[in-house]
């Protein structure tokens, strides 16, 4: 049975500004040339790298056979409009902000689960790259049949990040940083009406925008489910013990960051390059992205996730021309060829809480999380997913956050 979402549209009170109700529908047009682009697209002649990869455990990369096989489904059997169906069955705003530290404006889109309840918990989850908020669409379906917009616990804010799909800037005279976009979605956040408290959930680029929102007051708790450890940290914690399994991981995460991170090496040091080459032919945007997508899931018990799935995500950042603009995280991140991760300083104060999943490529042990985070409420361990968590294992995710945010709820609204 179809869900009914409407009555989550319901603005909360104490909005400070409107947003704007939004459905998605790419042109016609657009549609029809993308599917002309797959269906012209040269995929390269069978060699031996292309015919002996193996994109699970990260041999060389995507197949040739794969690609094939993923070509003829996306000009066969996908169906761009049912994805945006489904987008669009959950309530989508936009709305325009300006930061208060530069006067930079942001044109940003969120689907939201809205609560009628006075002491709904706001939170917003954050994602990153190759994905987009379409990561929660089953975390959001879970929670609108579990409740309805009277017994919601939460306000739900699921933004396209800045920069990325749907989310602009009418005018990129600079490049955006990850202060300036954590400054854009507190502000969202505020201007939604929940500037007495909110939580920030975040993996991938979500997970640093997470660690940055804590510094915000506004904020006042976030959790994690990825965390990339600096060089300092690392140090702190290198003679705590860690468990078997927890080592397992730790050489997962030591295997990827000698083999796996030269994409974000390319999107850090040649951002133009790379997006304008991507953005030539959706087949080799396909590739790139589809092979992140592959690695980086929890492939141990069954293939994950389906090559429908991938389309969906690689035709969303095809359709909003957004390639290019996602760059920016990594411009930040990874800059210089072996160099240092930023510093964000994450709040030691406020609550924290970290989800571990088993295929994640920078991963927290729970000794070394206590010595960091003195301020960790909330630890939970998985035996199943990886890095695209909310994707892949929307239960399991959720039944985190729920327990996280009963913890801290408290902490949020207590303080309103």
């Amino acid at each position: 049975m179809a869900l009914n979402l409407s009555s989550f549209g319901i603005l909360p009170p104490g909005i400070l500004t409107q947003p704007t109700p939004f459905s998605l529908h790419v042109p016609m047009r657009d549609v029809h040339r993308l599917s002309a682009q797959v269906d012209q697209a040269n995929i390269g002649i069978p060699q031996y790298y292309n015919t002996h990869a193996n994109p699970v455990n990260g041999t060389y990369g995507v197949s040739r056979d794969w690609l094939i096989e993923a070509q003829e489904t996306w000009l066969s059997d996908f169906d761009w409009r049912a994805h945006e169906e489904e987008q669009n069955k959950f309530p989508n705003f936009r709305i325009n902000i300006t930061l208060p530290s530069d006067g930079q404006v942001f044109d940003l889109h969120f689907a939201a689960l809205f609560s009628q309840r006075e002491d709904a918990v706001p939170i917003t989850f954050l994602h990153g790259w190759p994905g987009s908020w379409m990561e929660f669409i089953p975390v959001m379906e879970l929670l609108a049949e579990k409740y309805t917009a009277d017994t919601l616990p939460y306000h739900v804010v699921v933004p396209s990040i800045p920069d990325y799909g749907l989310s602009v800037r009418p005018e990129e005279t600079k490049e955006l940083t990850m202060a300036a976009a954590g400054e854009a979605i507190n502000t969202l956040m505020v201007q939604l009406g929940f500037g007495n408290g909110y939580v920030a959930q975040g993996g991938d680029v979500g997970s640093f925008l997470s660690q940055v929102l804590s510094r915000h007051e506004e904020c006042k708790a976030y959790h994690l489910n990825m965390f990339f450890m600096t060089s300092r940290q690392q140090a702190s914690v290198a003679n705590l013990s860690v468990t078997a399994e927890e080592q397992e991981k730790l050489d997962y995460v030591a295997a990827w960051a000698t083999t796996g991170n030269a994409y974000a090496v390319e999107h850090g040091t040649r951002p133009s390059t790379i997006s304008l080459v991507l953005q030539s032919n959706p087949i080799a945007m396909l590739a790139w992205m589809g092979e992140k997508f592959i690695e980086w899931s929890d492939n141990r018990h069954s293939p994950f996730p389906s090559i429908d799935t991938i389309l969906s995500f690689v035709s969303y950042y095809w359709l909003t021309n957004s390639y290019a603009r996602t760059m920016w995280a990594y411009s930040e991140l990874t800059s210089v060829v072996g160099g240092e991760l930023p510093a964000y300083n994450p709040s030691l104060t406020k609550p924290m809480g970290y989800s571990c999943f088993p295929v994640e490529i920078a991963t927290l042990p729970e000794t070394w999380a206590r010595a960091l985070f003195p301020n960790l409420v909330f630890y939970g361990v998985h035996e199943k997913g990886g890095h695209f968590a909310a994707l892949q294992a929307p239960e399991a995710f959720l039944s985190d956050i729920e327990e996280f945010l009963e913890i801290v709820k408290n902490d949020v609204i207590g303080q309103s």
